[in-house]
Order: C-alpha cells, then structure tokens, then sequence
C-alpha cells in the first residue's frame, strides 16, 4: 500500500502553530512506514495545480491529509479537500463539506442551535442581534470576542474576553469590537457569551465505522488571578516560557461525583460526530458552567496529531498506541 501525506508547506519564518505541521509530518510518515506502508510527502500550497500533479505522479492508494491552512489562512483548509474529492483519491479525516460545517464557527453554532444542542449564543457583525440566547431579556454580562474561521487559539489572549455596558449600549460594544478585530486581523470576527467554568477536551477516534470516545480530558487553570480569565489562549497554546502554558495542565483524573457530566460530555461529542458526517478522528471542546451545563465551545475534525497534543495524551490514557490510531484513521478514509 501507497500513502501520500498532503501537508501545507510552510517556512521557518512562519508561527509555532503553522510549523506544527511539520511535526505531525514526522509522526504519521513514520506510523505508515511501521504499519507496511511506502510513503511520500505532497506539499500543498494555494497553488492546487501543483499539488494536484505530484498526487497524478504520487498515484497513492490513500492521502493522509494534514492540511491545515493555506496561504496562512485557516479558512481555506477545505480547499484542498475538494480538490482529493475531485480527483476520486481516498483521503483521511473530514469530508470538504464536513470540514466547512465543523470549523466555520458561527455555521457550526448555527447547525448545533437547529439540532437543539447547547452552543453559547452569539452575535455577529453580518446579522447584528444575538442568537440563541437562553433568555431573551439577558443578555450575556460577559462576551469571547474570537476569529470566525482561524483556529489554534488565533489571536486569543485576555483581552478577548470582554464586559459590555448593559442593554443596547452593550451590544453597540461588542459589535464595535468584532469590526475592529476583523480589520485589524483581516478575518471575521465574532463574539459569543463567555462561559465561565471548567473546559474539557473529548479526543474522539473511529473503529470499525463507529465513533469511540476516548477519555475526556479536562484542562487546569493553575494559580491564574481572580482577575485574569480562564482560557486557553494563544499563549496557553504555543509560547512555552509563558504562565499561560506552564499553569494549563490537563487530567483525566476526576472523582466519582462527576460520572454523570462526563457520560452526557461523552454523549455530545458522539452526536456531533454523527450530526457533523466526521471520520476518522476528530476532538470536541466543551465549556462546563457554574450550575453543571455543558456547552460545546469547539468541534475539530482532524485535530493535532503532534505528540505533546491532546488527542495523543487522551490515546495514551486510552491505551492505544498512535500505530494503531493511524490504522484506524487511514481505515476510515473516504473519498
């Protein structure tokens, strides 16, 4: 059997979260090679042309697609897709559609609020009133103003996490906000309440065609102020001298009082699974507030499959080893 891994080229002048990629290149090549397979590397930029005739040279029987942005844009990770869809070739992980759904937050908030799951309501700039709201006369005292479409806790840091002035003066705030963050940025923005509580991740991986859920994890905020908000920022995520990322340890340790939070955490990931048309592997981010209600922050098909990432730590807790989870991801290709 012959793998091509698809990868957006990047160069050593590109960000932490960009040459992460090229971690997870190292990774899954070697788990192929372990697992009988003769491999090679496609690099993809927006120039599909290219990409389109090494994969016609390559004439792969699968494509581990690691794509996860093109031109620096987050936004765009879909394009590639189409074009393995176009092409007839058997790929890894999430469908162009599925993809566009899942991580196009406000058109997965959207679908999540038809199907009467829990999503934060949110507003945007394009449609300026909020959605969703809990309750029509309370609106949220506290907002998470956060990129539409870019993802690895793009340009999240405390400041994301503003107050707004009661009432209509508040809303006139954070509409203000997202505009400016769009321009400065270059990309929409949104805004969504802020649930304050607990962030659990839920590492999901397919066996046999069905979703299995794998240990949740819940991410610690360790030492942090009163004042400084409980989030997994930028600074969390990739600047390793950070507080941030030195005071978010995650565990899988949780005592017996929370088995029925964790079971129904467990029952959404697996419905958004379903909902979502996922494959392969994927992770759910989920938000717990102060009264016990869970609300899905985040639904990541083709999550990172670096070693220091999550989805590594919840297969280690699960004991599979990542051979087998690459053999089951490539068994749950699609085209």
């Amino acid at each position: 059997m012959h793998a091509a891994i698809l990868w957006n080229q990047v160069s050593l002048n590109d960000s932490a979260a960009d040459l992460d990629v090229l971690v997870q290149c190292v990774e899954v090549e070697s788990s192929l090679r372990r697992l009988g397979f003769t491999t090679v590397r496609v690099p993809c930029t927006l120039n599909l042309e290219h990409a389109r005739n090494a994969l016609l040279q390559a004439r792969p029987d699968v494509v581990f697609n690691l794509v996860e942005a093109l031109g620096g844009a987050d936004r765009l990770m879909s394009l590639p897709i189409i074009l393995l869809e176009s092409m007839h070739l058997k790929f890894t992980g999430a469908s162009s559609l599925a993809m566009l759904m899942a991580t196009t937050k406000t058109k997965a908030k959207q679908r999540l609020f038809e199907l009467q799951m829990p999503t934060a309501p949110w507003i945007t700039a394009e449609k300026p009133i909020w959605q969703g709201l809990r309750n029509e006369s309370q609106l949220p005292a506290k907002v998470m103003v956060k990129a539409v479409a870019e993802h690895a806790s793009f340009a999240m840091d405390d400041s994301s996490v503003m107050t707004p002035r009661p009432g209509s003066q508040g809303v006139a705030d954070v509409l203000q906000r997202v505009r400016q963050e769009s321009e400065r940025h270059r990309t929409p923005f949104f805004a969504e309440d802020f649930i304050e509580g607990r962030e659990f991740n839920l590492s999901v991986l397919a066996n046999n065609g069905q979703p299995v859920v794998l240990p949740p994890a819940e991410i610690q905020f360790v030492g942090f102020p009163a004042w400084k908000p409980r989030i997994v920022g930028s600074n969390a995520k990739w600047k390793a001298d950070s507080m941030e990322y030195n005071n978010t340890p995650r565990t899988f340790d949780f005592p017996v009082s929370d088995q029925p939070l964790l079971d129904e955490l467990e029952a959404l990931a697996r419905c958004c699974w379903v909902e979502f048309g996922l494959r392969g592997y994927a992770r759910i981010d989920f938000r717990v507030d102060q009264d016990g209600q869970p609300w899905i922050l985040e639904i990541n098909p083709n999550p990172c499959l670096s070693p220091n990432a999550g989805f590594m730590a919840a297969l280690t807790e699960a004991g599979i080893s990542f051979d087998e989870a690459v053999r089951r991801i490539v068994a749950d290709a699609g085209n």
